[in-house]
Protein backbone atom coordinates (compact mmCIF):
# COMPACT_ATOMS: atom_id res chain seq x y z
CA UNK A 1 0.00 0.00 0.00
CA UNK A 2 1.41 3.36 -0.62
CA UNK A 3 0.69 6.91 0.37
CA UNK A 4 2.54 10.32 0.28
CA UNK A 5 6.55 9.80 -0.17
CA UNK A 6 8.51 12.17 1.69
CA UNK A 7 12.04 11.81 1.82
CA UNK A 8 13.74 11.49 5.16
CA UNK A 9 15.65 14.68 5.29
CA UNK A 10 11.88 16.67 4.78
CA UNK A 11 10.62 14.58 7.84
CA UNK A 12 13.42 14.34 10.59
CA UNK A 13 12.95 17.28 12.11
CA UNK A 14 9.10 17.06 12.40
CA UNK A 15 9.18 13.63 13.68
CA UNK A 16 11.54 14.84 16.19
CA UNK A 17 9.11 17.59 17.21
CA UNK A 18 5.96 15.28 17.06
CA UNK A 19 7.76 12.39 19.16
CA UNK A 20 8.90 14.82 21.73
CA UNK A 21 4.97 15.45 21.72
CA UNK A 22 3.60 12.16 21.81
CA UNK A 23 6.80 11.93 24.61
CA UNK A 24 5.20 13.73 26.60
CA UNK A 25 1.49 12.01 26.31
CA UNK A 26 3.61 8.77 26.87
CA UNK A 27 4.45 10.24 30.35
CA UNK A 28 1.00 11.07 31.13
CA UNK A 29 -0.32 7.43 30.32
CA UNK A 30 2.51 5.31 31.86
CA UNK A 31 1.92 7.34 34.79
CA UNK A 32 -1.98 7.54 35.81
CA UNK A 33 -3.34 3.91 34.01
CA UNK A 34 -1.18 2.35 36.31
CA UNK A 35 -2.81 3.87 39.14
CA UNK A 36 -6.35 3.63 37.65
CA UNK A 37 -6.38 7.55 36.84
CA UNK A 38 -7.40 8.78 33.49
CA UNK A 39 -5.33 10.01 31.55
CA UNK A 40 -7.90 11.48 28.69
CA UNK A 41 -9.13 14.04 31.40
CA UNK A 42 -7.85 16.58 33.94
CA UNK A 43 -4.84 19.08 33.51
CA UNK A 44 -1.43 17.75 34.77
CA UNK A 45 -0.42 19.11 37.89
CA UNK A 46 2.50 18.60 39.78
CA UNK A 47 2.58 15.29 42.11
CA UNK A 48 3.74 17.15 45.15
CA UNK A 49 1.78 20.35 46.00
CA UNK A 50 -0.51 19.46 43.14
CA UNK A 51 -0.67 22.79 41.69
CA UNK A 52 -2.34 22.37 38.02
CA UNK A 53 0.24 22.92 35.21
CA UNK A 54 0.90 25.69 32.57
CA UNK A 55 1.48 25.30 28.80
CA UNK A 56 4.96 26.78 30.63
CA UNK A 57 5.55 24.23 32.63
CA UNK A 58 4.50 20.85 29.81
CA UNK A 59 7.17 21.94 26.67
CA UNK A 60 8.80 18.61 26.14
CA UNK A 61 12.23 18.37 28.00
CA UNK A 62 13.32 22.45 27.82
CA UNK A 63 10.76 22.93 30.67
CA UNK A 64 12.54 20.30 32.45
CA UNK A 65 15.59 21.61 31.88
CA UNK A 66 14.93 24.98 32.26
CA UNK A 67 13.62 24.60 35.79
CA UNK A 68 16.79 22.18 36.66
CA UNK A 69 14.48 19.58 37.78
CA UNK A 70 12.33 20.85 39.93
CA UNK A 71 8.64 22.15 40.24
CA UNK A 72 9.00 25.87 39.66
CA UNK A 73 5.86 25.94 42.42
CA UNK A 74 7.09 24.43 45.25
CA UNK A 75 10.89 23.85 44.39
CA UNK A 76 10.11 20.14 44.47
CA UNK A 77 12.48 17.58 42.35
CA UNK A 78 10.55 16.23 39.42
CA UNK A 79 11.58 12.75 38.15
CA UNK A 80 14.30 12.67 35.00
CA UNK A 81 11.83 9.83 34.13
CA UNK A 82 9.79 12.80 32.09
CA UNK A 83 12.64 13.75 29.71
CA UNK A 84 13.78 10.70 29.35
CA UNK A 85 10.40 9.38 27.96
CA UNK A 86 9.94 12.02 26.13
CA UNK A 87 13.21 11.98 24.43
CA UNK A 88 13.09 8.25 23.38
CA UNK A 89 10.03 8.50 21.75
CA UNK A 90 11.36 11.25 19.74
CA UNK A 91 14.14 8.81 18.97
CA UNK A 92 11.66 6.72 18.25
CA UNK A 93 9.64 8.75 15.96
CA UNK A 94 13.03 10.01 13.87
CA UNK A 95 14.01 6.23 13.23
CA UNK A 96 10.53 5.56 11.91
CA UNK A 97 11.21 8.34 9.81
CA UNK A 98 15.12 7.50 8.44
CA UNK A 99 13.37 4.11 7.47
CA UNK A 100 9.72 4.67 6.35
CA UNK A 101 9.00 6.70 3.65
CA UNK A 102 5.42 6.84 2.85
CA UNK A 103 3.35 8.71 5.13
CA UNK A 104 0.50 6.69 6.04
CA UNK A 105 2.61 3.73 7.06
CA UNK A 106 4.97 6.07 8.79
CA UNK A 107 1.97 7.52 11.39
CA UNK A 108 0.99 3.92 12.22
CA UNK A 109 4.21 2.90 12.66
CA UNK A 110 4.75 6.11 15.24
CA UNK A 111 1.94 5.42 17.26
CA UNK A 112 2.61 1.48 17.38
CA UNK A 113 5.93 2.98 18.63
CA UNK A 114 4.58 5.23 21.45
CA UNK A 115 2.03 2.99 22.84
CA UNK A 116 5.67 0.16 23.27
CA UNK A 117 7.11 3.25 24.96
CA UNK A 118 4.03 3.20 27.34
CA UNK A 119 4.33 -0.18 27.88
CA UNK A 120 7.94 -0.58 28.16
CA UNK A 121 8.04 2.27 30.93
CA UNK A 122 4.93 0.68 33.09
CA UNK A 123 6.51 -3.09 33.11
CA UNK A 124 9.96 -1.10 34.71
CA UNK A 125 8.17 0.85 37.17
CA UNK A 126 5.30 -1.43 37.72
CA UNK A 127 6.06 -5.07 36.40
CA UNK A 128 2.98 -4.98 34.55
CA UNK A 129 1.32 -4.76 30.84
CA UNK A 130 -1.82 -3.46 30.63
CA UNK A 131 -4.20 -5.44 28.37
CA UNK A 132 -5.90 -2.26 26.90
CA UNK A 133 -2.83 -0.86 26.32
CA UNK A 134 -1.75 -4.39 24.39
CA UNK A 135 -4.77 -4.41 22.75
CA UNK A 136 -4.52 -0.68 21.55
CA UNK A 137 -0.91 -2.18 19.90
CA UNK A 138 -2.33 -5.17 18.55
CA UNK A 139 -5.57 -3.25 16.53
CA UNK A 140 -2.19 -0.59 15.26
CA UNK A 141 0.01 -3.97 14.00
CA UNK A 142 -3.04 -5.44 12.30
CA UNK A 143 -3.26 -1.66 10.41
CA UNK A 144 0.35 -2.07 9.77
CA UNK A 145 0.13 -5.62 8.43
CA UNK A 146 -2.49 -4.91 6.27
CA UNK A 147 -0.35 -1.62 4.88
CA UNK A 148 2.21 -4.01 4.53
CA UNK A 149 0.42 -7.02 2.94
CA UNK A 150 1.44 -9.37 5.70
CA UNK A 151 -1.18 -12.36 5.30
CA UNK A 152 -3.66 -11.12 7.99
CA UNK A 153 -5.28 -14.91 8.86
CA UNK A 154 -1.97 -16.34 9.03
CA UNK A 155 -0.55 -14.00 11.41
CA UNK A 156 -3.61 -13.65 13.40
CA UNK A 157 -3.30 -17.83 14.04
CA UNK A 158 0.11 -17.20 14.99
CA UNK A 159 -0.85 -15.09 17.28
CA UNK A 160 -3.35 -16.88 18.97
CA UNK A 161 -0.57 -19.73 19.11
CA UNK A 162 2.21 -18.00 20.45
CA UNK A 163 0.06 -16.86 23.31
CA UNK A 164 -1.83 -19.94 23.88
CA UNK A 165 1.25 -21.37 24.43
CA UNK A 166 3.08 -18.55 26.48
CA UNK A 167 0.47 -18.87 28.75
CA UNK A 168 0.45 -22.75 29.36
CA UNK A 169 4.14 -22.43 29.82
CA UNK A 170 3.62 -19.99 32.25
CA UNK A 171 1.19 -22.06 33.94
CA UNK A 172 3.15 -25.26 33.80
CA UNK A 173 6.56 -23.54 35.23
CA UNK A 174 4.85 -21.65 38.20
CA UNK A 175 2.82 -24.84 38.90
CA UNK A 176 6.28 -27.07 38.79
CA UNK A 177 8.44 -24.48 40.17
CA UNK A 178 6.62 -22.11 41.87
CA UNK A 179 8.08 -19.48 39.32
CA UNK A 180 6.42 -18.92 36.06
CA UNK A 181 9.62 -18.77 33.11
CA UNK A 182 6.99 -16.40 31.02
CA UNK A 183 4.56 -13.84 32.27
CA UNK A 184 0.73 -14.10 30.88
CA UNK A 185 1.25 -10.60 29.52
CA UNK A 186 4.69 -11.59 28.34
CA UNK A 187 3.20 -14.15 26.31
CA UNK A 188 0.89 -11.74 25.13
CA UNK A 189 2.94 -8.72 24.60
CA UNK A 190 4.97 -11.62 22.05
CA UNK A 191 2.05 -12.59 20.05
CA UNK A 192 0.71 -9.13 19.15
CA UNK A 193 4.28 -9.18 17.68
CA UNK A 194 2.95 -11.68 14.93
CA UNK A 195 -0.02 -9.41 13.78
CA UNK A 196 2.42 -7.35 11.77
CA UNK A 197 4.89 -9.39 10.17
CA UNK A 198 5.61 -12.33 8.67
CA UNK A 199 6.07 -16.15 10.30
CA UNK A 200 9.83 -16.07 9.13
CA UNK A 201 9.97 -12.24 11.30
CA UNK A 202 8.12 -13.08 14.05
CA UNK A 203 10.95 -16.41 14.84
CA UNK A 204 13.49 -13.49 14.14
CA UNK A 205 11.96 -11.27 16.55
CA UNK A 206 11.13 -14.00 18.94
CA UNK A 207 15.04 -15.04 19.04
CA UNK A 208 15.84 -11.39 19.70
CA UNK A 209 13.32 -10.60 22.42
CA UNK A 210 15.01 -14.40 24.04
CA UNK A 211 18.23 -13.07 23.75
CA UNK A 212 17.80 -9.53 24.78
CA UNK A 213 15.52 -10.84 27.64
CA UNK A 214 18.49 -12.90 28.52
CA UNK A 215 21.44 -10.17 28.82
CA UNK A 216 18.92 -7.85 30.67
CA UNK A 217 17.68 -10.76 33.09
CA UNK A 218 22.00 -11.36 33.88
CA UNK A 219 22.39 -7.55 34.34
CA UNK A 220 18.99 -7.23 36.52
CA UNK A 221 19.88 -10.05 38.64
CA UNK A 222 23.58 -8.56 39.06
CA UNK A 223 22.24 -4.98 39.20
CA UNK A 224 19.62 -5.61 41.89
CA UNK A 225 19.98 -9.38 43.13
CA UNK A 226 16.07 -10.01 41.87
CA UNK A 227 15.65 -13.32 39.99
CA UNK A 228 12.20 -11.92 37.91
CA UNK A 229 12.97 -9.35 36.33
CA UNK A 230 10.63 -6.72 33.41
CA UNK A 231 10.93 -8.56 30.10
CA UNK A 232 8.70 -6.42 28.36
CA UNK A 233 11.43 -3.58 27.23
CA UNK A 234 13.33 -6.44 25.78
CA UNK A 235 10.31 -7.61 23.87
CA UNK A 236 9.41 -3.88 22.70
CA UNK A 237 12.78 -3.36 21.70
CA UNK A 238 13.17 -6.16 19.59
CA UNK A 239 9.71 -6.03 18.05
CA UNK A 240 10.65 -2.27 17.00
CA UNK A 241 14.45 -3.18 15.32
CA UNK A 242 11.98 -6.05 13.65
CA UNK A 243 9.42 -3.92 12.15
CA UNK A 244 12.23 -1.13 11.29
CA UNK A 245 13.65 -3.87 9.22
CA UNK A 246 10.98 -5.96 8.14
CA UNK A 247 13.45 -7.58 5.47
CA UNK A 248 16.19 -8.85 7.86
CA UNK A 249 15.07 -12.99 7.95
CA UNK A 250 15.93 -12.72 3.84
CA UNK A 251 19.31 -10.91 3.98
CA UNK A 252 19.95 -13.41 7.03
CA UNK A 253 18.99 -16.32 4.65
CA UNK A 254 21.20 -14.90 2.08
CA UNK A 255 24.48 -14.68 4.09
CA UNK A 256 24.21 -18.24 5.52
CA UNK A 257 23.63 -19.16 1.73
CA UNK A 258 26.45 -17.11 0.34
Amino acid sequence: MTGDLLSPTQILIPAAAFGLVFGSFVTAVSYRLPRGQSFAAGRSQCPHCKTALTARDLVPVLSWALNRGRCRHCNASVSARYPLIELTTAVVFVSAAWRVHDLVELMALCAAGAVMVALAVIDLEHRRLPLPLLLVLAALLLTLGWMRNVDLTSAVGLALGIAVGGVALAAASRALTGTPILGAADAYALSVGALAQTWQMTVVFAGLAGLLGLIVGLGWRLATGQNRFPFGPAIFASLWACLLSPGLFTAIMDRFAA
